[in-house]
């Protein structure tokens, strides 16, 4: 975490009007963590922050996929600290974020039923599918059959706590779309990645979207130069040709919101209308005390020696 992620956030509250902040983490610097939040926190005019967690399964896995020692106890000695804040700021909510790869599938629905069972002030359990460039070539995005069969389970679990939670539409939107994408290799909403999206990255690199290379730098150019070159020219019209896709949240969800008829598309092919039944006690895949302990006791040796960069951790 950058020693200046406080003072960063509260300048795009005061400047630009920001007021509502989602931030993935490892959650392994728990005292940096908290007190950046509660920096944050102290500007007035923020309405929301929301923490992610980022979690790819239960303690043994997911220590070695990370190949940090005490990472999955680290990510849950912060979220108990966050719940602490939360007691006396209710603008901070926790969340916990999962990304699916063809190895952790069965990690995933044993992690999301412990979650739920552990962590009662956790809102909302994401559910991400790999993408982009990984340091480990034959790490492999999961069956869509799988996923989806994944994602209806984490939906009716945590179905009691997305009952009215601020937010709660935007999964079964997302989920929708990026199944669809997959399946039809396409883009199925027109993609506005560089119209209502931009990303700028920690050196000042420019780019209309994550998967395309940067267009230019803000210490040699200004924003508007780079936004406005040819070479972004050409890259949106490679995009509305659709000669590109990917599942990336970070440009489907405008997409789909700032696109009437596309927003209403995709809301009745998610059928948000329907409340998910809650899972039976039967259906729940859960972790007994024995064996979490034992998971936890294994923990301590990584045993990988790659680390994957997940969904919102560059």
């Amino acid at each position: 975490m950058r020693n200046e992620f406080a003072e960063i956030t509260r300048q795009f509250v005061r400047q630009n009007g920001v007021r509502q902040v989602y931030v993935p983490t490892n959650g392994y610097f728990t005292e940096r963590i908290v007190a950046a939040i509660e920096n944050a926190l102290e500007e007035p005019e923020l309405d929301l922050f929301v923490v992610e967690l980022s979690l790819d399964g239960m303690p043994h896995f997911h220590d070695q996929f990370r190949a940090t020692k005490n990472a999955f106890k680290k990510a849950m000695e912060t979220y108990d600290a966050l719940v602490e804040i939360q007691e006396h700021d209710q603008r901070l909510r926790i969340h916990a974020i999962s990304t699916a790869t063809d190895r952790n599938m069965d990690e995933i629905q044993r992690l999301t039923t412990y979650l739920y069972d552990r962590c009662s002030k956790m809102d909302h359990h994401n559910l991400a599918i790999i993408r982009g460039d990984r340091k480990d070539p034959t790490l492999h995005g999961p069956h869509l059959k799988q996923y989806e069969e994944l994602y209806q389970n984490i939906r009716r679990l945590w179905a009691p706590r997305e009952e009215g939670r601020y937010g709660g539409i935007v999964e079964p939107l997302l989920q929708w779309t990026k199944i669809q994408t997959i399946r039809n290799e396409t883009q199925v909403v027109p993609c506005r990645a560089g119209v209502l999206a931009v990303v700028v990255y920690a050196n000042g690199d420019v780019s209309v979207c994550e998967n395309h290379k940067p267009l230019g730098n803000l210490r040699y150019k200004s924003f508007w130069e780079i936004w406005d070159s040819d070479e972004a020219r050409k890259l949106r019209e490679l995009i509305v040709r659709k000669d590109c896709w990917c599942t990336s949240e970070t440009f489907m969800w405008p997409s789909i919101v700032y696109q009437p008829v596309q927003l209403g598309r995709v809301m009745l092919g998610a059928k948000v209308w329907q409340t998910p039944l809650p899972l039976d006690e039967s259906e729940k895949l859960r972790v007994s005390e024995e064996e979490l302990a034992q998971l936890e006791q294994e923990s301590g040796d990584p045993g990988i020696n790659v680390q994957v960069p997940l969904d919102g951790e560059k």
